[in-house]
């Protein structure tokens, strides 16, 4: 198939010379999809989702700010499908965020949101046309210090949607190769902001993804490379423990311990690739932005006999954002899909400490959200050299995949090597509250 020409629009954001304007540009792309209708694309800071009216209007779109985020809604909670080609794989799932755009906001304060909009013919009395929603995305902006000290900016891509609507029973928009074009505009926009860095998690291993990760990264001069992460999911019923949940302290607001709770991250995590808790300053404000909007997400320890920390972790309440719905489960999912217990998520990060009290913090914090909360499901993700990887295995697992793009490869192989454990394990930064 020969590529065809496309642009795209990115919008810095307001003009600052005439801030009822837009400063924006736009950009041409080589893209491969198989979809013969016109495209609106744009790429916008998150905070404007707050003015989406004033943006969609400046393209001659319908400037509703509630049928927009209706359209989002249907799109980013299309079912989110962790198999292969082959359809394996034990987890597919849609993610229903409870406000939009609040929700997805207080996850990725700085994200870069890529839409992608087909207009249809119909004009309203503006001269606006109507639109379906096809495509969405964010590329979070992240930053981290390479082994010299020196500090690099990056993307996070994550939220990967596309549209499942169907005329006559057909899907218009997929079987498209409309993945290879939005993967078009996310790596023109790391080639326009000069960025060297990007990662994410691409899910189960996918030669069609691989393919298309592939060809873009080749054709915008990038490297690649993938990494496996095992993703475990607990039910806390079975993992929970009355007396281990008896040990748990609440640090969250206490100071002194979450400066030396930032200390242990910092011990183990500070040689890791892409690690963006360089400083406790980031730390902190990570902590502090988590805090503020979820108002169950805690940060619990287990003291030793001075009252020190022997382990700790923060324990994320994803029920607070969203909810899951599983879709088309099997085996034993379809047990626990049964029991509706799977609308709440409790996701562990930054754990640290001894990997036996380690797990004993994981059964106490499942116990206590379980009881307290009515969070039933507890999800670990490990990679090679987690020291943890062991203790966070669970009865339902998959094998993900991440994928990092670069082109910086004396930098991006030098902090891998330094990355290792001491058995040659490459260590990916992937300790972040992201979906």
């Amino acid at each position: 198939m020969s590529s065809k020409k496309r642009h795209y629009y990115y919008i810095e954001g307001k003009d600052p010379v005439n801030p009822s304007q837009l400063k924006y540009v736009s950009r041409d792309i080589e893209c491969d999809d198989a979809f013969d209708g016109d495209l609106v694309m744009l790429a916008f800071p998150i905070s404007l989702m707050k003015e989406i009216s004033s943006v969609l209007s400046a393209f001659h779109l319908r400037d509703d700010a509630d049928f927009f985020y209706s359209e989002c809604r249907e799109v980013v909670s299309v079912p989110e499908k962790h198999i292969n080609e082959k359809g394996e794989g034990n987890v597919t799932f849609q993610s229903y965020f409870h406000k939009f755009p609040e929700s997805v906001q207080y996850f990725f304060d700085d994200a870069t949101v890529i839409i992608m909009l087909h207009p249809q013919q119909a004009i309203d009395s503006k001269g606006n046309h109507d639109y379906n929603m096809i495509g969405y995305i964010h590329a979070n902006h992240i930053d981290f210090k390479d082994t010299k000290g020196e500090l690099h900016q990056g993307y996070y891509y994550n939220v990967l949607r596309l549209s499942e609507r169907t005329v006559g029973g057909k899907p218009i928009y997929r079987r498209k190769r409309i993945f290879t074009t939005m993967f078009s505009i996310l790596l023109d926009i790391v080639t326009f902001k000069d960025i060297h860095f990007v990662y994410a998690s691409m899910g189960r291993e996918n030669q069609a993804i691989n393919d298309a990760l592939k060809m873009n990264s080749a054709r915008n001069g990038k490297l690649s490379e993938t990494f496996p992460m095992l993703n475990n999911s607990h039910p806390s019923l079975f993992l929970g423990s009355s007396g281990a949940a008896k040990k748990l302290v609440d640090i969250s607001e206490d100071k002194e311990k979450l400066h030396q709770y930032y200390l242990m991250i910092n011990e183990t995590r500070q040689t890791f690739v892409f690690n963006q808790l360089y400083s406790e300053e980031k730390f902190n404000k990570m902590v502090g932005r988590i805090l503020k909007s979820s108002p169950t997400s805690r940060i619990y320890m287990i003291p030793d006999e001075k009252g020190n920390i022997l382990s700790a972790g923060f324990f994320m309440n994803w029920g607070d954002y969203l909810h899951l719905k599983l879709q088309n489960p099997t085996g034993l999912l379809t047990i626990i899909d049964s029991l509706k217990i799977t609308d709440k998520l409790l996701v562990p990060f930054l754990l640290v400490g001894p990997a036996d009290n380690v797990k004993k913090l994981i059964r106490g914090a499942a116990y206590k959200y379980r009881k307290e909360h009515k969070v039933h499901i507890t999800v670990l993700n490990g990679t090679p050299g987690d020291p943890y990887y062991d203790i966070k295995k669970g009865i339902i697992k998959d094998n993900y995949n991440y994928f990092v793009i670069y082109d910086r490869p004396e930098i991006y192989e030098a902090m891998k090597n330094n990355s290792k454990d001491a058995a040659g394990n490459i260590r990916l930064f992937i300790d972040m509250p992201m979906l």
